[in-house]
C-alpha cells in the first residue's frame, strides 16, 4: 500500500467566539478549520484535524518544496511512502522538515498527519487504534465539560448549572475573563463551585496570561502563580492548568512543590524529547499532551510511558473537532490509570460538523470508549466540500 495524496483542507465558518449562559459555545475555531486527508492507492483514507495557523499550514503540506533534505514539503515526503510504517514516517518528517520545523505549524502537521497514519493502520488491520496501541484496559471515562469563565458570577452559575443537568460530573472552565480582575475571578470560581456542589470535579484552567481579546495581558509573577494555586485550593478545585509560560519549566517545578491543587500542563509541548525534560524536572501531577500539536499517537505513546514510569496522570488536552476526540479516547482506553476525557461543548456548526460523532454522555457522566475501527466518529464529506475555501 502506497500513499498517493496528502491532502490540507483548509475550512471557513462564519461565527466567532462566544460563550453563553446556557453553556453552548461559538469556538474561535469555528471561523477556520483545518483538517487533513491522507489517501492511499487500496482506497483507504485518513483523516485528522489540527489546530494551527491554516493557511500557512497548507504551504508547508501541499506548496512548493526546495528539493532538498529539510526544505521539502510534508506531502512531498510522504508521496508513494507505505502509511504502515508511522514510526520511520514520523523520523522522515521531522528531519526532513528540520530547518522550518521542529515545533509550531510543522510539528502541528506531523501531528495531525501522524493521527491519520495511525487511522489507516487500523483499518488495514482490521482492528482499533487502541489494540494496535497496545490493547484496551477501559471501556469508559468520565467526560469533563471544557468550556469558557463567563462574565458574572450569576453567569457562571448558570452555565454550571446547564452541565449539572446535561448529565457532567466534572467542568472545566478556563480562559475568558478570568486574570484581568483578581477579586472577580474568586466570585467566579465560588459561583461555579457552589453550583456543583462538593461530588462534582471543577478544574480551572487560568491561562498563562490573561485573556483580553485584543491583546495578550502581562503573565502572571511566580509569587502570584503561587498565591493563585493557594486560593484555588480553598474551592476544591481539583487541578489548575497551564498557567505559566509553557517554556518554564523551573517555574512549573517550584509553583508545583508549593501548590495545594494539583498541576497540570502539557498541551503546549511537543515531541517525546520535550515531555520527557518536562516531566523530569518535576514540573507536573497532570500531563496533557494534545495530539493534534505534540506529534500525534506516535509521541503520546510514549509520553504515557513515561508518566506511568513517573507516577504522573495523562489526560489528553482535546478541546478541536470529535477527530481529535476520538483519537484521544483510542489512547485513554490503554492507560493503567485514568481520569477523564475533555469534551468540547462548543456548539460551532464547523467544529462540530466536520465530524458528527457517536459519543454519548451516560448517566453517570462517562463516555464509552468504542472498540470499533472508525473510532466512533464519521467524516461528513459534503459538509467539508460545503464549507472548504482552498
Amino acid at each position: 500500500m502506497r500513499i498517493t495524496a496528502v491532502d490540507p483542507i483548509l475550512l471557513k465558518g462564519d461565527e466567532t467566539y462566544n460563550a453563553s449562559a446556557t453553556g453552548n459555545e461559538a469556538t474561535d475555531n469555528g471561523d477556520w478549520q483545518l483538517i487533513i486527508k491522507i489517501s492511499t492507492d487500496e482506497g483507504l483514507t485518513g483523516w485528522a484535524d489540527v489546530e494551527t495557523l491554516g493557511p500557512a499550514a497548507v504551504a508547508i503540506i501541499a506548496g512548493q518544496g526546495m528539493a532538498i533534505l529539510g526544505f521539502k514539503t510534508l506531502g512531498e515526503l510522504l508521496l508513494g511512502e507505505n502509511p504502515l510504517d508511522t514510526d520511520r514516517l514520523w523520523d522522515k518528517l521531522y528531519i526532513g522538515s528540520a530547518y522550518y520545523g521542529r515545533r509550531g505549524i510543522a510539528m502541528q502537521c506531523i501531528s495531525a498527519i501522524d493521527n491519520a497514519l495511525w487511522s489507516i493502520r487500523a483499518q488495514a488491520c482490521g482492528v482499533s487504534i487502541a489494540t494496535l496501541l497496545g490493547g484496551r484496559r477501559h471501556d469508559r471515562v468520565l467526560a469533563y465539560a471544557s468550556t469558557l469563565f463567563r462574565e458574572t458570577p450569576e453567569a457562571m452559575a448558570d452555565a454550571a448549572r446547564a452541565y449539572v443537568e446535561r448529565g457532567f460530573r466534572a467542568v472545566k472552565f478556563g480562559w475568558g475573563v478570568f486574570g484581568q480582575d483578581p477579586g472577580r475571578d474568586r466570585e467566579l470560581v465560588a459561583a461555579a463551585r457552589e453550583v456543583l456542589g462538593p461530588d462534582r470535579h471543577l478544574l480551572v484552567d487560568p491561562g498563562w496570561y490573561p485573556a483580553g481579546w485584543t491583546r495578550p495581558g502581562p503573565m502572571r509573577s511566580l509569587r502570584e502563580n503561587i498565591a493563585l494555586c493557594e486560593w484555588l485550593g480553598d474551592y476544591g478545585v481539583g487541578w489548575v492548568e497551564d498557567f505559566i509560560h509553557p517554556e518554564n519549566f523551573a517555574e512549573y517545578a517550584t509553583v508545583r512543590a508549593a501548590s495545594p491543587v494539583p498541576v497540570a500542563a502539557g498541551e503546549q509541548l511537543a515531541t517525546h524529547w520535550e515531555f520527557e525534560r518536562f516531566i523530569g524536572s518535576g514540573c507536573v501531577d497532570v500531563i496533557q499532551p494534545d495530539l493534534s500539536r505534540c506529534g500525534g499517537l506516535t509521541v503520546a505513546r510514549r509520553v504515557a510511558q513515561m508518566a506511568t514510569a513517573a507516577g504522573i496522570d495523562l489526560v489528553p488536552h482535546s478541546w478541536l473537532t470529535h477527530l481529535l476526540t476520538g483519537y484521544s479516547l483510542q489512547l485513554i482506553a490503554t492507560l493503567p490509570r485514568i481520569r477523564f476525557v475533555e469534551f468540547n461543548v462548543s456548539q460551532s456548526v464547523l467544529t462540530r460538523g466536520i465530524a458528527p460523532a457517536r459519543f454519548t454522555l451516560e448517566a453517570d457522566g462517562t463516555i464509552a470508549i468504542t472498540d470499533s475501527i472508525d473510532m466512533g466518529v464519521r467524516v461528513d464529506e459534503e459538509f467539508i466540500a460545503a464549507h472548504r475555501v482552498n
